[in-house]
This record gives C-alpha cells, structure tokens and sequence, in this order.
C-alpha cells in the first residue's frame, strides 16, 4: 500500500514541482557559500600580500613633548618600531604600553597619513633624585619615585642630589621643589639639610657653586635666582639666604665661616700708643 502511494506522489505534478524547488534551493545556497568563502578567501589573499610588502610598514614614528626621556626611550615604550604594520598600531592599546612607566603623567597616539606614527608625551617633573635601600630613585613632582636601570642613569642630571630627608619631611620637600621651573632644578646640584640654622636649615648647591640657604617653604623662590644672582654679582665669596615669610632674599658670610671681629679705630690707637 505505501509503495502505491508512494508511487503515485511521484506521477503527481506537485510533488516533482516542490521537489525540484527543494533541489534548486539547496543548490543555490551552496553557491551563496561559495561565493561568499571566496570573497573572504581574496581579501585574505590580498591582505596577507599586503602585509608581507614593506608598504605596510609604519614609515616613521615621531615623539613630541619629552623633555628627559630619549626619542628611543618612548619608541621603547610603545613596542613600535619602524617595521611594525601600520594598520596593526591601536593607538589606545600603545597608549597603555606607554603609560606604565612612571615618569610618563599622558600620552596621545595617532595614526596619521602617509604611514606615520606620532607619540605625543607629558612627562612628570623630576625634582631630584635620592638613596633608598642602597639604590638612587627619582623624586617625581606628584611624589611617586621611579628606579634608575643602567639605561637609564643620565636622568640624574635633571636634578639634585637629596640628601638628609625622608618619610613626611621629604614628601614636603618634594612638594615645594615641584614649584621650582625645571630649568632651576637642572641648575641644582645638591640639597642637604643644615639644621645649625634653625630657619633656614635647607642647603641648596648650585651647579655654578653658589649657596643658598632656605627653608622648605622658600624653595620656590629659587624660581628668581638667576634674577638675584645677577644682582648680587659682586659677592661671589658669600652665601645666599631666602627668607621663605617675606620673600627677601641677600647675601652674607656662609654660615661655616668665623665671623672676625675687627677692632675699633679708637682700639687700634690705643693698642698703638701702649
């Protein structure tokens, strides 16, 4: 009974109508597929060749605003260099390599015509540098400390030697040098403390072998000491001395120095006629 019926489902019309739409339907979803995997499969292709040519390669790297790190510094940083694939930079994915180094407060890359890759940096201020557990660390401006490697020694000349100041005295230190201009603290060789005197116990050397005397809160009066130091030419054997309350600032006798009383006019002849 089935193979009659069977039989007779084929000899109708409708059936071998539906079952040929079936057929040709199937047939033209393969192609689809088909057609769709070689598209996919050309542009792999094409971009597989691209990538394999030097023109897609990054053609040059630019890095603006440092002022201590090195240009190979900041290309170091990134993990670009000048073969790395252009549309493989993500900028944002450069930025947060760029920004794990603690010297580094921002960053911008962009991507721009022509190949090129521009680094755009914002460095923390240095203000000195200091031991710590048998090591020198940078003092940044926001209070955060950065280890030297050996790549990295030259850094120390962008600031003082700190000396004599640790936990919360030293915070402040830091603090109140962040105030200075970066001009004058690469002028600064050493900061010690002095506590023999009591309002002015900061000890400031200067690259060009002056010594100014202050207190914490009259380091930023650093910021005119080329303009003083100009004025006060003519004691080059003297110490300078910054009054952190009234902002004056003059020279006098270094503190290590003995103060030599000179005798009277009246004590001289009487000394004489003896």
């Amino acid at each position: 009974m089935l193979d009659d019926k069977e039989k007779l489902l084929k000899k109708n019309p409708l059936f071998t109508i539906r079952r040929n739409q079936k057929q040709s339907s199937a047939y033209e979803k393969a192609r689809n597929i088909c057609f769709v995997l070689s598209i996919f499969l050309c542009l792999f292709l094409i971009a597989g060749i691209y990538l394999l040519t030097p023109f897609s390669d990054i053609y040059r790297i630019t890095v603006t605003g440092n002022r201590y790190l090195t240009r190979e510094d900041v290309i170091g940083l990134s993990g670009l260099n000048e073969r790395s694939k252009y549309l493989l930079c993500i900028p944002m994915q450069v930025e947060n390599k760029i920004k794990k180094d603690p010297l580094i407060k921002n960053v911008k890359v962009r991507r721009l015509e022509g190949r090129l890759v521009q680094i755009e940096v914002e460095e923390k201020k240095i203000v000195g540098y200091a031991p710590e557990n048998g090591l020198n660390v940078l003092l940044l401006e926001d209070g955060e400390k950065a280890g030297i490697g050996k790549d990295r020694m030259y850094l120390i000349a962008y600031g003082p030697f700190v000396e004599g100041y640790e936990g919360e005295d030293q915070a402040r230190l830091i603090k109140q040098l962040a105030k200075c201009d970066a001009r004058i603290i690469e002028q600064i060789s050493e900061i010690h403390r002095f506590p023999q005197l009591k309002y002015q116990d900061v000890e400031v050397i200067m690259r060009d072998g002056n010594y100014v005397f202050t207190s914490v809160y009259g380091m930023e009066i650093l910021n005119h000491y080329f303009d003083m130091e100009s004025s006060y030419a003519s004691g080059k054997d003297h110490c300078y001395y910054f009054e952190d309350i009234s902002g004056n600032a003059y020279t006098s006798a270094c503190p290590w120095e003995e103060v030599v009383e000179v005798p009277a006019e009246e004590e001289i002849q009487e000394s004489s006629e003896e």
